[in-house]
């Protein structure tokens, strides 16, 4: 471990001072969340008095007596005042800092802890002490001489784990911050672009859902996966599931339950099934059946249906449209739920890019990254529905968690017909414009056959073709590599390591035609033969040394030589294994 010194600036240090009153989590794997419960301003003279109890856990109660309550403030001010500190180098002239009353929501513990934290803008700190709480140890970050320093300010567990918590987490993490955070994300009120994390929901009611809803139903929906035999990984979709229905749920208690809900483009059904057993009457619609539909209770009501959005009508009950991970769908969302009823909701959680074409999005702005493009794309789209379109960030296992939510228009309900005139044109003009040589007048929809797309359903022939062809190059290519000193191996050529690029120009268009639609192309092509090839970091390929059996496990012969060799049979120096050690046919 590096142990000299951090150097920082004073503006270094207080920008990840902000970054961590907020961000607690993200230095303990044990709490979810961190929820500002009081706020209290430190005008000149109060701070001293109010050390002689933050210096103590068990008078944590005494602080708000002492700084009285005509100092309340909130996390606003605390932003405000920390990032005129950053941008500007000066702090209201008053202030010597904040007291924060906490409570940290935990991942997996029984009870949610309490904590109080201090910043000192006169001595340029930050301490934050534990409440009742056996499990963390209380710490200090300071600014002093230039230097970042921290330290554990108990003993309540083992000195050791909190001095590795301090070198390896804390503080690799708060220099980060320090050095990286940029100032305009510093402060949710001086951004317009900065979407926090589950801000239009009680975080509290949320947490407690969450690990509600995980106690009863993850089991059992691993249970159903492993029956069905599905192929895609149960732990990411299951947790992420149980998130999104937590997160929905939540939104309901606050705006008022759903009549009735569809999930258009539901995959697996596991969010239908989720938050019909949480007793909300809903369906959930997909282009084809999946093989864990089948091991949901009947009341999961899911159907097997194309959704073509000019076509597509709503069962009269439905009030809320779902879109969780909808593909092609996730542009039609919006619309869908604006000119079905006045009084129709959306949640859109969106992640492949398309068109309402059907087709591929095409970027519109190429300043920011592809997924942001998308969701500003989404949001427009939502905004010319006429819905006040609010946004949220969901903590789930996945990267495109931005979701788009629409709950109030921003038109009366009396010139409804005169607003889907205006998105019937809109969807008319952004068909034809962005269609990508597909007719205005249609929309590409996905089939309900998934294509196989992994070079296993193309002739064998053609596949053999090109995998002697690229093989051969390899092995006749320049700058070959070392033969090595291990016996049979002593002899034999291994080839050169190349690029996949240079792989590619070695080819002949028509060699490439054949697999140029499948999931990967070549790439995937080489790694189905992962018993010829290898590749090697940086997006090289070369010849895989055939190795013999590590194990002398008996296992029938037959279950194990099923395919010739294929060294034996092309390489020029033959098979360097013995029969009896290669795993294929001699």
């Amino acid at each position: 471990m590096d142990t000299s010194p951090a150097f920082l600036t004073e503006t270094e240090f207080w920008t990840g001072v902000t970054v961590l009153i907020r961000n607690y989590h993200a230095v303990n794997k044990k709490i979810f969340a961190c929820v500002f419960q009081k706020v209290i301003r430190l005008n000149e003279g109060i701070g001293k008095e109010s050390d002689k109890y933050i210096c103590e856990s068990s008078n944590l109660t005494k602080v708000e007596e002492t700084v009285g309550l005509g100092y309340k403030s909130s996390e606003a001010e605390i932003e405000s005042v920390l990032y005129n500190l950053v941008a500007n180098n000066e702090s209201s002239v008053d202030c010597e800092g904040f007291i924060i009353f906490y409570k940290f929501l935990t991942k997996k513990l029984q009870n949610n802890i309490e904590a109080v934290g201090k910043i000192d803008l006169v001595n340029k700190s930050f301490t934050c002490r534990f409440k009742s709480c056996e499990h963390f140890e209380d710490y200090q970050v300071r600014f002093a001489k230039n230097v970042l320093a921290t330290e554990i300010l108990t003993e309540r567990g083992s000195k050791e784990k909190g001095i590795r918590w301090l070198d390896f987490v804390l503080k690799p993490k708060l220099l980060k911050w320090c050095k990286n955070a940029r100032l305009e994300e510093l402060c949710s009120a001086n951004s317009s672009t900065q979407t926090k994390s589950l801000q239009l929901i009680d975080l509290e009611r949320y947490n407690e859902l969450y690990k509600l809803l995980k106690t009863k139903y993850a089991e059992k929906a691993l249970e159903y996966w492993n029956n069905a035999k599905e192929s895609t990984d149960p732990l990411k979709f299951i947790y992420e599931d149980i998130a999104i229905a937590s997160y929905l749920i939540c939104l309901w208690e606050q705006v008022g339950p759903p009549t009735g809900f569809a999930d258009l483009g539901c995959g697996n059904g596991l969010l239908v099934y989720l938050l019909t057993e949480e007793g909300f009457n809903g369906y959930g619609y997909d282009v084809r059946s999946r093989k864990i539909w089948s091991y949901y209770p009947r009341t999961t009501r899911l159907v097997v249906q194309t959704i073509d959005p000019d076509k597509f009508e709503l069962p009269a009950e439905v009030d809320w449209v779902i879109g969780n991970h909808s593909d092609e769908l996730s542009p039609w969302i919006p619309i869908i739920s604006a000119m079905s009823s006045y009084r129709m909701h959306y949640f859109l959680l969106p992640c492949c890019a398309y068109e309402l074409s059907g087709a591929k999005f095409l970027r519109r702005n190429t300043g920011i990254s592809a997924y942001q493009d998308f969701y500003t794309y989404l949001n427009n789209i939502s905004e010319k529905c006429g819905y006040i379109t609010l946004k949220d960030r969901l903590k789930i296992p996945s990267t495109k968690r931005l979701a788009l939510i629409g709950i109030e228009r921003t038109y009366s309900e009396n010139i409804n017909a005169n607003q889907n005139e205006s998105i019937s044109k809109f969807v008319e003009e952004e068909r034809i414009k962005f269609g990508n040589n597909i007719s205005g007048r249609d929309i590409k929809l996905r089939s309900n056959c998934e294509k196989v797309r992994n070079c296993t359903q193309i002739d064998k022939n053609i596949l053999d073709d090109l995998v002697l062809k690229i093989f051969k190059h390899l092995l006749t290519s320049g700058n070959k590599i070392s033969k090595g000193n291990d016996g049979a191996f002593d002899k034999w050529q291994m080839g050169a390591r190349l690029r996949m690029s240079d792989i590619v120009k070695c080819l002949q268009k028509s060699d490439l035609q054949s697999i140029k639609a499948e999931c990967g192309g070549i790439k995937t092509l080489l790694r189905n033969k992962h018993e010829i090839f290898e590749f090697w970091e940086g997006d090289f390929v070369g010849i895989r040394k055939p190795k013999p059996e590590m194990a002398k496990v008996k296992v029938k012969q037959q279950t194990v030589k099923k395919r010739p060799c294929f060294f034996k049979e092309y390489h020029p120096d033959g098979c360097p294994l013995a029969s009896e050690d290669c795993t294929f046919i001699h």
